[in-house]
């Protein structure tokens, strides 16, 4: 198939929705798919048409800012349809989805983030809208349950499929730890990893409370990312005197996180709000057990007491006894971390969340063919 994926954020941005489209599209092209990548242009790059891993990408020459971002991509589209035909379009976020409207191929859409869950919750006003914005949208992919329902609540009547992000088992997987003389942590620590954003949604004040309970255990925390709520996790642990013990990393880049994880011996979820996580799934194909929160994805990639242990949200104290579990036993997480890496490739590998995605390609374009 020719297939258009259209992303706000995209290579060389590291965020979530980046990293889905650059592996999804490597899986097409690998199963021999024309995948065109059309995305905003880089600031230091000059020509505005390049190549990454077999798929075409175009940069458009527009703001994002709407409404002029969404009336000039729109015509931009039409242009770049009569010279490059698409059997499918694909779009990424909602602010590039009002630049597919009246095109003349089939658009599905993956509903990515959990910030649509915050606007569901602003009333029907916010839901008329949204439905208005997905009217024209063949099918709709979404990364968790959550997504799936709140989805159908505004009012979206076509075809709703919940479809996993993946991770490149190749790329993470077990390895020779490489940090952790450097984080300061002997045979006998217990290195406890969160890679996330230093955001409320991500629930860091919780574990950073959660971490102030386990001043009596030998353990590293590392936090791989930066945010808004840094400050306030950094007086938490520095409060509950475990300042000591944990590691600001800051930023990280995607390149070197296959090594952050390897240096560490359990990763933990401990969010409001979340999709399919993929750190967790990274975490997963490094051989790491999960500690995890019972909130939207995360239930889908955690077989509780089998690949790792599932918790309430906002809940430090039931964060900080599944942490101890692991910790005080280190049976318990290497037979979870081998399960995790297991699960990991039989469930969620990209040429598996390719195929899967494919099959709702072939599936709008017949719907429309019908029409």
């Amino acid at each position: 198939m020719r297939i258009g994926l259209i992303s706000v954020d995209f290579y060389p941005n590291v965020g979530g929705v980046a990293a889905h489209v650059v592996e999804l599209g490597k899986a097409l092209v690998k199963q021999g798919h024309e995948v065109h990548v059309i995305s905003l242009p880089i600031a230091d790059e000059r020509s505005r048409e390049s190549e990454l891993h077999g798929m075409q990408v175009h940069r458009t020459p527009f703001p994002r800012h709407k409404p002029v971002y969404s009336w000039l991509t729109n015509w931009w589209l039409r242009q770049f349809l009569e010279l490059q035909p698409l059997d499918v379009i694909h779009v990424h976020g909602l602010r590039p989805v009002e630049a597919t409207r009246g095109l003349s191929v089939p658009v599905v859409f993956t509903n990515h983030t959990s910030g649509f869950l915050k606007r569901i919750q602003r009333g029907p006003a916010e839901h008329r809208r949204l439905a208005d914005r997905l009217k024209h949208v063949s099918h709709v992919l979404a990364p968790s349950d959550e997504l799936v329902e709140a989805t159908k609540t505004v009012g979206y009547y076509g075809p709703v499929t919940f479809i996993s992000n993946g991770v490149d088992t190749g790329r993470f997987h077990p390895g020779v730890p490489v940090h952790r003389e450097q984080w300061q942590a002997t045979d006998d620590h217990v290195v406890v990893l969160l890679a996330r954003r230093l955001v409320e949604k991500n629930g860091v004040t919780v574990f950073a409370e959660a971490i102030t309970q386990l001043r009596d255990l030998p353990i590293r925390v590392i936090f791989a990312g930066d945010g808004d709520d840094r400050e306030k996790v950094e007086s938490i642990v520095t409060a509950g005197q475990m300042h000591r013990e944990c590691r600001f990393l800051g930023n990280v880049r995607n390149s070197d996180m296959p090594d952050i994880y390897r240096s560490a011996d359990l990763s933990v979820l401990p969010s409001f709000m979340e999709a399919t996580s993929i750190t967790g799934l990274e975490s997963m194909a490094t051989g790491l057990p999960l500690v995890g929160t019972r909130v939207g994805g995360i239930p889908a990639l955690i077989d509780d007491e089998v690949t790792g242990l599932l918790v309430e949200p906002g809940q430090p104290t039931e964060i900080a006894n599944a942490i101890r579990k692991l910790v005080l036993s280190p049976n318990l997480r290497e037979s979870m971390g081998l399960r995790a890496r297991q699960r990991a490739g039989e469930f969620f590998s990209w040429e598996r969340i390719a195929q899967e995605t494919v099959e709702v390609y072939e599936q709008s374009s017949r719907q429309r063919e019908a029409a």
